[in-house]
């Protein structure tokens, strides 16, 4: 290891150092102390650190242990609340009994209660169902007491619990100092928290939220730090695209007229200019709808590919006059509702906030609408009866070249599924490329390292030859006929992961009345329920789509399977997707080959990855496409993936679970 802490770090990681006092069963690594090495050269050098660390490896301790030897701020930006949750309550605890440090967590501002909305919504509640007003109950009696306001303190909460979005705080309607409720303010005491920490914990979407402002707003939401390590990174590319772009929604809409009318200073207003300003908002709200429902119903008519949830472009209805003169329409009603709200509010902050959000979204349509700017890819999707319209920047690159890496600062990522080999060579390429981590000056070392588990003896890879191509009709008939051959060697206990929602309603509808076993389905329940409900089976069945494929963790025999119908490819009518093949054709590139394969076979990782979470784990990884068998680009997939064993005949899966259940090894 390089730099005055050397010595330290190998002490501390080391078989005989205090961590081994500190976790009874911990077990000095060498992939471990390999990670922390490097993370320690680029602590010294302000450089920046890539490492894919494959499961087991213990890659948190050998990030965390030389950033608190480093004695500077460091924002640690995770994936998943889940992982938030880790650090901040399993492993930090731990190192803070040795060493003096203060660390906080920062989550999004939709995670935390906001008093102001809190007490209008109180005044006028609405719910959806009966069942709903006794969580309401239950948040009254939590807010009297929690310290941090934050809902993940209120067990049991469903995560779809409409009346949350009611009462969370936002950045559109934050008025900041100039609220009444400042002082005690659930953000203002995070981020005094985070003020005083040496180590900060917050989320990928925080993260870039704080970024697409911070040279902008008068103060930002994390405070500076010198060092950002982001784990979990094989996400940080799309969440970056989101929050450097613009979006228009029903829910955006809905959000600010429901701000609109429980506002106890609108309910004290004279009645004429009640009626006024309740018109106006109509007018904006009719308006409004009349666009979303033009674009839904283009979106309708079979442009969007792979039914409710797809992406679909809008770049026909640049020229539609239709669209046009809606959207003109809106624009024109949101400038009046905010002219008025601004002149009722006078030196109201609420109001004059209230304006400010008609304008921004007036501003956010009429760029989306336009769609003048050659870098952004305009698109839409439907989920229920609600649509949001989209501008993303096409390359992500130049915006993290701009706002991110320009800084003198260390950055390491990290994550199990970043680099893909062909050749024999181990590849980041496609991670640094869509970063921009290709250009800019500053120096990158990578560094890939094996998971500490033994695949060979704890997994099976199960990839038969004998399916059609995913693309023939008679695919989804015949995978679900082989999931069930699967399932009965597991005897259930698996995570069946589809990559589409048709695929996934094809083979429930097949397969759940025949299964001897609980059977799951993603909707049906919250996920978080769906998780609870499938670990404490111990032999369920759960049919699930992307949500599932990363974030989730389920140790012991309850998952002894996981199955992917297809190869993970994104669809090329997908207007992202779409646009960067473009983008990478016209630049000379090979779309296939340094977009497309890469792409799918991190996702292909990251899906199979849910198996093997522990060193007692074993269980079955099968993947339905025949692909990986006929074509060139299959033994990139097979040699990505973890060393188990490969089998075409699904009668081994069986003798493979019975051996490991008798204990017999392999």
């Amino acid at each position: 290891m390089a730099g005055s802490f050397q010595k330290e770090v190998e002490w501390f990681l080391g078989p005989k150092g205090p961590l081994q006092k500190l976790l009874p069963k911990y077990e000095c690594r060498p992939e471990q102390t390999d990670m922390a090495a490097a993370a320690l050269r680029s602590l010294d050098h302000q450089s920046v650190l890539v490492v894919e660390a494959g499961t087991g490896t213990g890659k948190t301790l050998a990030y965390l242990v030389p950033a608190i030897y480093s004695s500077r701020r460091v924002v640690i930006s995770t994936g998943t609340k889940a992982l938030q949750e880790q650090l901040m309550h399993k492993d930090l605890p731990v190192l803070m009994r040795h060493f003096e440090i203060k660390a906080a967590l920062m989550k999004g501002r939709a995670n935390y209660l906001c008093f102001k909305r809190y007490h209008e919504f109180s005044r006028q509640p609405m719910f959806k169902f009966r069942e709903d007003i006794s969580h309401f109950e239950r948040i009254s009696k939590w807010v009297e007491t929690t310290p941090t306001g934050d809902r993940a303190e209120i067990k049991g909460l469903p995560d779809d619990y409409s009346a949350w979005r009611e009462v969370s705080s936002t950045s559109e309607q934050c008025l900041g100092q100039k609220c009444p409720h400042f002082r005690e303010c659930f953000i203002t005491r995070m981020r005094a928290w985070a003020q005083q920490a040496d180590i900060v914990v917050v989320n990928h979407h925080l993260f870039f939220a704080d970024l697409a402002i911070r040279n902008e707003a008068p103060s930002s939401i994390i405070p500076d730090y010198e060092t950002v390590i982001f784990d979990e990174a094989h996400g940080l590319a799309e969440v970056a695209s989101e929050y450097f772009g613009r979006q228009v929604s029903t829910w955006r809409v809905l959000d600010l007229s429901q701000d609109i009318k429980r506002m106890e200073r609108v309910g004290r207003m004279p009645s004429d200019d009640l009626r006024a300003l309740l018109k106006a908002l109509d007018s904006a709200e009719f308006a409004l709808t009349s666009v979303f429902k033009v674009v839904a119903d283009f979106g309708r008519r079979g442009q969007a590919n792979g039914g409710e949830g797809a992406r679909f472009s809008i770049a026909p209805l640049r020229s539609n006059e239709e669209v046009l003169e809606e959207s003109e329409r809106a624009r024109a009603e949101l400038k009046n509702l905010g002219k008025i709200t601004a002149g009722l509010g006078k030196k109201d902050e609420s109001l004059l906030a209230l304006s400010d959000r008609c304008a921004a979204m007036s501003d956010d349509l009429g760029f989306i609408v336009s769609q003048e700017d050659a870098g952004h890819v305009f698109w839409a999707e439907t989920r229920g009866r609600g649509v949001i319209m989209r501008a993303s920047p096409v390359e992500v690159g130049p915006i993290m070249q701009e706002h991110l890496f320009a800084e003198p600062m260390t950055m390491i990522f990290t994550s199990a599924t970043l680099a893909v080999q062909a050749r024999g060579q181990w590849s980041f390429a496609h991670f640094r490329s869509e970063l921009g981590l290709n250009g800019g000056g500053r120096k990158v070392e990578e560094l890939w390292l094996p998971s500490s588990y033994n695949w060979t003896e704890q997994a099976m890879l199960y990839v038969p030859d004998h399916l059609p191509d995913p693309s023939d009709p008679r695919f989804i008939k015949q995978a679900a006929a082989e999931m069930e051959k699967i399932l009965a060697a597991s005897k259930g206990r698996a995570f069946l992961l589809f990559t589409s929602y048709r695929n996934l309603e094809a083979a429930y509808e097949l397969l759940a009345d025949k299964l001897p076993y609980t059977v799951l389905k993603q909707g049906d329940a919250p996920k978080s329920e769906l998780l609870d409900r499938f670990r404490k089976d111990g032999a369920a069945v759960l049919f699930a789509t992307a949500s599932f494929w990363e974030g989730v963790d389920v140790a012991g025999q309850a998952l002894s399977c996981v199955v992917i119908d297809k190869l993970p490819f994104a669809s090329p009518g997908d207007p992202l997707m779409s646009a960067r093949i473009d983008r990478i054709r016209k630049n000379g590139g090979n779309p296939f080959n340094d977009y497309q394969l890469p792409a799918a076979v991190i996702s292909l990782k990251q899906g199979l990855g849910r198996l093997i979470r522990a060193r007692e784990d074993y269980g079955i990884l099968a993947v339905l496409d025949s692909r990986i068998h006929k074509k060139s680009y299959g033994q990139t997939f097979i040699s990505s993936l973890p060393p188990a064993p490969l089998t075409r005949n699904v009668n081994d899966l069986a003798n493979f679970i019975q051996r490991h259940e008798k204990g017999v090894p392999r």
